[in-house]
């Protein structure tokens, strides 16, 4: 996918360079960046007049019902706003914008600081969607559709089968996605499950729906995948968001967004040791010789011990009612069509009336067998 792609630039640049004769170095000449403070404020103003032309296929939405099984067909569909297609009386994009009513549609503004800058995301949520909430930290599969600004597709995904679920932060050698679009996909949920419909095709349930607008600078800016985006273009993401993975980039058992739980990775990161790696990347969490791997128990339910799990409600409904002091981390599906329950042991001791995990106490080293 092309949201993977932000190296190939670089890479691209020092090849032709290195290609290059001596005499062609000489009449080579850098292009320096345009400043970031100026090219955003372009970017926002052309955003917010796309906002203000076009509208989206509102009428096609169930808004009454967010959960009628209709809904889960919907595609958000995009246009001008225009008296030569009979549109003129449709409502703009921009009329939800900081809806005060708080229904649905809307449209709001998040804020996402990057290189030193305050930058405005537009989300525009047609629905947030009834399954699990998104972490920064997470896998995600969704299917999409990325254009710029005049409607030209760049990157798209109609299935989840291909190259999915994809992290949404790139930790290491692990890549991820552009700034923006993790930003906008964390805003909505999963969806509660599928249908697999008689021609074989499968119709996802109750997942969020909506469109992410971004300036450059929390995209491509100067940089883009070659020949599919201008530089420094706004990008606009159609979503609908299927599922979350859990991620665990430091192989300890814990999952990475429990380790990071602000999710505000661009700021001060978790880390109890004080050493040169953060939580969610370090596999000695509190510096004491024991891997935090070895300071926690993974566990595995099948069943609750009279039948096996055959839907992931049921399991749910089994850590919810019946497990007691451990953590979940999820539930998966087998091929024989069961479920597995996915839990974690967490041991911890009081520490000035405070209850703290083993794994986060150098004081206490402790090797799980």
């Amino acid at each position: 996918m092309n949201l993977r792609k932000f190296l190939i630039p670089i890479l691209t640049l020092l090849l032709i360079t290195f290609s290059c004769k001596d005499d062609d170095l000489e009449d080579f000449i850098a292009v320096p960046d345009r400043d970031r403070d100026e090219v955003n404020d372009e970017n926002d103003a052309e955003i917010r007049s796309y906002l203000d032309t076009h509208f989206f296929n509102y009428e096609d939405f169930d808004f009454s019902d967010a959960t009628n099984p209709a809904n889960n067909e919907f595609i958000v569909v995009l246009d001008t706003i225009s008296a030569d297609n009979g549109t003129q009386n449709k409502t703009p994009l921009s009329f939800y914008l900081e809806n005060p009513t708080n229904d649905y549609p809307k449209l709001y503004i998040k804020t996402v600081v990057q290189d030193d800058i305050d930058y405005n995301l537009y989300i525009l949520k047609v629905r947030e969607g009834e399954g699990e909430e998104i972490n920064a930290l997470d896998a995600a599969a969704m299917l999409y559709s990325g254009t710029i600004v005049d409607g030209s597709v760049f990157d798209s995904q109609v299935n989840i089968e291909s190259g999915q679920p994809f992290n949404l932060t790139g930790v290491g050698i692990v890549g991820g996605v552009v700034a923006g679009f993790r930003e906008g996909v964390i805003e909505f949920k999963t969806s509660t499950g599928f249908i697999e419909n008689t021609d074989g095709s499968i119709t996802y349930k109750d997942h969020g729906v909506g469109v992410v607008f971004m300036p450059s600078g929390l995209g491509y800016f100067s940089l883009p995948p070659i020949g599919s985006i201008p530089q420094y273009s706004p990008l606009f993401f159609n979503l609908k968001i299927i599922s979350r993975t859990n991620t665990d980039f430091d192989l300890d058992g814990i999952p990475s967004h429990l380790e990071h739980p602000d999710g505000d990775i661009t700021g001060d990161e978790d880390n109890s040791d004080d050493d040169l790696l953060v939580d969610f990347i370090d596999n000695d969490d509190d510096d004491d010789g024991i891997l935090t791997s070895d300071e926690v128990e993974q566990k595995e339910y099948e069943g609750n011990g009279i039948n096996q799990f055959m839907t992931k409600a049921e399991a749910q409904d089994y850590f919810d009612n019946d497990i007691t002091d451990e953590v979940f981390i999820s539930i998966v599906g087998e091929l024989d069509g069961t479920f597995t329950l996915n839990t974690l042991i967490v041991p911890s001791t009081m520490v000035n009336g405070i209850s703290v995990p083993n794994y986060l106490n150098s004081e206490v080293a402790i090797e799980l067998e």
